[in-house]
């Protein structure tokens, strides 16, 4: 298969094609080795080619990513840099700041080849030091950043002013994040909605384990509900498309378990004027960003929607409010440039990160998390071969015992394997004194 990669026994090919079974097509790291054996034993030629472990594919996905991160980057005056915190277990954050130049964005989503990995941190507490400290480090690599995109949110708002200020930088707010603000107000002391989804909640537990199944309600999350509740909005509206047409073959069944949606027809028509103002909005700065005449594109936008559709008078303030909320974000932005009005990217990279770690997730942070690092970018065999030069085992875990210390994992293995220990001691105590279990019982 070619080359082999420095101080490894398996080709450069071979690590290139299990990094993106991994990170591509989203195989999990047992699965990687099984995939590759499959295909190579078809074909005499690579039949007996040696197939790495998992275990190999986690040491090679974490030494790209922090190659990745400790690499040096493109210098230049056009920086836009995305900045949020991810959680699990635990008290501590992962502070992840990526980087695109703004010339990669040009009427399209960003995409992770697009983005750079500037700084991932994981601290305790996730004050506005920390986070403008993060902000200057991640500057201080690229040149000048011209931009911050990153929602409101309390753990990052204080660190992103101070910064912007200190080096006259724009601050965009996130709009998929602005949204569920505007719809939360809306919605959350509504007392018809509050019914709406306690009923579809308590339909999902009762319809799950039976025919009824494939009509149940989608789950619902806990956190940043508002964020989704589009999910739920299109549910009604297929429910409600069922309970009306006179031959629907589930139609029966459908109302023994969710009658009810009858009474919520006008509450879903409402909520399904707010997903489509919603969509337009979100779909639009995916696309082309915010410029200075984003706040009148998105007026047109949405006036056209309202055109096709019979908007009520509260459709029309919350669509007010979006286009209100652009027009103050296309001033800060200066001619003939566009900027990145949403953090869906990085968003989207902790999704990954779950993807990788699967059920590990529920056990804090390990030196996996060095995948979000590996994830973005491009992977290639001259990345990896100099990945595999430069970075080697001992690196990451001292870098993973610089950010984490000690993990959650490892902090678990001790104190519940503290007990063995002290009854294997036991045991050689009483057998170096002649003291048996069995004669302490009797036998």
């Amino acid at each position: 298969m070619g080359e082999k990669a420095p101080r490894r026994w398996y080709p450069i090919l071979m690590i290139v094609m299990c990094i993106r079974l991994v990170l591509q097509a989203a195989i999990s790291f047992r699965a990687a080795p099984k995939a590759v054996y499959i295909t190579f034993s078809q074909f005499a030629a690579v039949k007996n080619q040696p197939i790495p472990t998992h275990k190999s594919i986690i040491r090679w996905l974490t030494q790209i990513g922090l190659y990745k991160l400790s690499c040096s980057k493109e210098q230049g005056d056009d920086w836009a840099l995305i900045i949020d915190n991810s959680v699990q277990i635990g008290t501590q954050k992962c502070l992840v700041i990526l980087g695109t130049r703004l010339n990669n964005f040009r009427g399209k989503a960003l995409t992770f080849e697009d983005m750079e990995i500037l700084i991932m941190e994981l601290h305790e507490k996730s004050d506005a030091e920390v986070v403008c400290e993060a902000l200057e480090k991640a500057q201080k690599k690229v040149g000048k950043a011209l931009m911050v995109c990153a929602d409101d949110g309390p753990d990052l708002r204080g660190g992103i002013v101070a910064f912007c200020k200190k080096y006259n930088v724009g601050r965009v707010f996130d709009v998929v994040h602005k949204i569920g603000t505007f719809l939360k107000k809306i919605l959350e002391k509504d007392p018809e909605w509050q019914a709406f989804s306690s009923m579809a909640a308590e339909a999902k537990k009762k319809m799950q384990q039976t025919q009824a199944a494939h009509l149940a309600p989608p789950n619902q999350r806990t956190k940043s509900r508002f964020l989704n509740i589009e999910i739920l909005v299109r549910w009604g509206i297929n429910a409600l498309a069922i309970t009306e047409m006179r031959n629907h073959p589930d139609k029966e069944l459908f109302e023994r378990y969710c009658g009810w949606i009858h009474q919520y027809k006008g509450l879903v028509e409402r909520l399904k004027q707010f997903d489509l103002i919603s969509r337009h909005t979100r779909e639009y700065i995916r696309e082309y960003g915010v410029s200075n005449i984003s706040g009148e594109h998105i007026e047109i936008v949405l006036n056209t929607a309202m055109d096709s559709l019979k908007f009520n008078m509260e459709a029309c303030e919350y669509a007010g409010q979006l286009i209100d909320f652009l027009h103050e974000q296309s001033k800060i932005v200066p001619n003939g440039q566009t900027w990145i009005g949403s953090s869906e990217i990085i968003e989207s990279l902790f999704g990954k990160l779950k993807c990788l770690e699967q059920d590990q997730s529920k056990g804090g942070f390990t030196s996996l998390v060095l995948g979000v690092a590996a994830c973005v970018g491009k992977i290639d065999v001259n990345l990896v071969k100099t990945a595999m030069a430069k970075i080697r085992t001992k690196d990451v875990d001292a870098w993973t015992r610089e950010q984490m210390n000690e993990t959650l994992l490892s902090k678990r293995r001790k104190s519940f394997g503290r007990w063995k220990k002290e009854k294997r001691n036991k045991k050689v105590v009483q057998e170096s004194s002649g003291i048996y279990l069995g004669e302490a019982v009797g036998f």
